[in-house]
C-alpha cells in the first residue's frame, strides 16, 4: 500500500470517476480513495467554497465606480419661482479616488484569502483519503479474522470427529467429546462475530464514496507487507509544510492583508464630481464641479490595525502550541508504530512458528494417546491467538503509518 502516493494524489485532487457496479471485482486502495474522492460532497462544498473566495477576490478589487446624479432646483415654488421658468437642473457624474494604494491592498487580501481556501479543500482531501484508507483497512483486517475463523471451525469440527470416533471405541471419556462439541460452537460463534463485523466495515468502506450497499466483493490488500517508514527526524523535518502549519501561515497573510488595508484606510478618499447645470432663467448652461474628503479616517483606521496586530498576536502564540503539540503527537505515533513493527516481528519469525511445532507435536501425541484433548484443544488456542495478534499489530501498524502520513504530508505546492 502506497500510502504516501494516495495522500499526494489526493493533494494533485488527479483521482476520476471510477465505475461503479463492479461486484465480482475485487477492489483496490488506489480505487477507493479515487471513488471516495470523487464523489465526496464535502469536496463539492470547499470548491464551491474557493470559487465564492475568487469571486469576492475579484470583486474587491475592482475600481471604485462611477455614479451618476442629478438634481432639480427651483421648481413648484411661489411668485417668480412658480412653475418651471426659474427651474434649475443639474446632470452630474462623480467617482470616489481612492489614495494610499487602497485598491492594490484589497487585491492582496483577496489573493490571500482564496490562498487559504485552497489550503483548506487540500486538508479536505487529505482527510478523506487518510479516512477511506483507514476504513479500507479495516475491511482487510476483517477479512483476514474471517478466514482465520473459518479456519478454526474446520478445526474443531475435524477435531470434534476424531474425539467421537475415540469415545466410541471406549479410548476417550465421554466428556471430551462434549468439551469437543462446545469448542465447535465457541468456534462457529466466533465465525459468525467476523462476518458481521466485515459486513459493518464493508458498508462503512462503502459509505466513503456514498454507497448505500457495498458495490465490490472484496478488497485486495496484503497486510503481511509493511511498508517502511522514514526516520523520525525526516518526518518532523516536514512538519512546517504541512496543510494544517500552511494554514497558519496563509491565515497570518490574510490579517497583514486586512492591516494593510487598513494603513491605507487612514488616508481618506477624495470624492470628485463635474457636471452641467441647466437655468432656465437665462436659458444657459454652466459647468459645475464639486470635491468632498471625509473626516475622522485616521482613527477608524487606528483601530483597525490594532485589532490586526492583536489578531497576529494571538495566531503566533497558537502556532507556537500547534507546533509544539504536532511534534509530540508525531512522535507519540512514531514509537507506536515502530513497536507494532517489532510486536509483528517478533510474532511471525519467533512466536508462531514455535506454536505451529507445538500444535504439531501436541496433535501427534494426542492421536498416539499420550496427550488429553484439553492439551490439544490450548495448542490450537495458542496458535490462532497469536495468529489475531499478527493480524492486530499488522492492522495496527498500516492504521499508524496512514496517521503519520497525514500529519508530515505536505501539498505539492508547499514551500519551507
Amino acid at each position: 500500500m502506497n500510502l504516501r502516493f494516495l495522500l499526494l494524489l489526493a493533494f494533485a485532487g488527479a483521482c476520476g470517476a471510477v465505475p461503479t457496479g463492479q461486484a465480482a471485482e475485487p477492489l483496490r486502495l488506489e480505487e477507493a480513495v479515487a471513488r471516495s474522492l470523487a464523489s465526496s460532497p464535502s469536496l463539492a462544498a470547499e470548491a464551491a467554497e474557493l470559487r465564492a473566495a475568487q469571486a469576492r477576490a475579484e470583486r474587491e478589487g475592482l475600481a471604485t465606480p462611477y455614479t451618476v446624479g442629478g438634481d432639480l432646483e427651483n421648481v413648484g415654488g411661489t411668485g417668480a419661482l412658480s412653475g418651471v421658468r426659474s427651474a434649475e437642473t443639474t446632470l452630474r457624474l462623480g467617482r470616489v479616488i481612492e489614495l494610499g494604494g487602497k485598491r492594490a491592498a484589497r487585491q492582496a487580501l483577496g489573493a490571500a484569502e482564496v490562498n487559504r481556501q485552497r489550503n483548506v479543500a487540500d486538508t479536505a482531501r487529505l482527510d478523506i483519503a487518510s479516512r477511506t484508507t483507514a476504513r479500507f483497512i479495516e475491511v482487510a483486517v476483517d477479512q483476514q479474522r474471517l478466514e482465520f475463523a473459518r479456519e478454526q471451525v474446520k478445526l474443531a469440527d475435524r477435531t470434534r470427529r476424531e474425539v467421537a470416533a475415540w469415545v466410541a471405541a471406549a479410548r476417550n471419556p465421554e466428556s471430551d467429546l462434549r468439551a469437543a462439541e462446545i469448542v465447535v460452537a465457541e468456534a462457529e460463534l466466533e465465525r459468525e462475530h467476523a462476518e458481521h463485523e466485515l459486513a459493518s466495515a464493508r458498508m462503512t468502506l462503502a459509505a466513503s464514496w456514498g454507497s448505500f450497499e457495498p458495490d465490490f466483493a472484496a478488497v485486495v490488500g496484503d497486510l503481511r507487507e509493511l511498508p517502511a517508514v522514514e526516520s523520525f527526524e525526516a518526518l518532523a523535518a516536514r512538519l512546517p509544510m504541512t496543510p494544517a502549519q500552511r494554514n497558519t501561515l496563509l491565515e497570518s497573510e490574510a490579517i497583514m492583508a486586512r492591516r494593510r488595508v487598513a494603513v491605507a484606510s487612514a488616508r481618506p478618499d477624495v470624492t470628485v464630481s463635474l457636471g452641467v447645470r441647466r437655468l432656465e432663467a437665462l436659458d444657459d448652461q454652466g459647468v459645475v464641479m464639486s470635491v468632498s474628503v471625509p473626516l475622522g479616517s485616521r482613527p477608524r483606521a487606528s483601530l483597525a490595525i490594532a485589532e490586526a496586530d492583536a489578531q497576529l498576536a494571538a495566531l503566533d502564540a497558537r502556532r507556537d502550541a500547534r507546533r509544539a503539540e504536532s511534534h509530540q503527537d508525531l512522535f507519540e505515533k512514531y514509537q507506536e508504530l515502530i513497536h507494532a513493527r517489532t510486536e509483528y516481528t517478533a510474532l511471525r519469525t519467533r512466536m508462531l512458528p514455535k506454536a505451529e511445532q507445538a500444535l504439531a507435536f501436541t496433535r501427534r501425541g494426542f492421536e498416539a494417546g499420550r496427550f488429553s484433548f484439553v492439551s490439544l484443544t490450548q495448542a490450537q488456542r495458542t496458535l490462532f491467538d497469536l495468529r489475531e495478534r499478527s493480524v492486530e499489530a499488522a492492522a495496527r501498524y498500516h492504521t499508524l503509518l496512514v496517521e503519520v502520513e497525514r500529519l508530515t504530508t505536505v501539498s505539492a505546492d508547499a514551500t519551507p
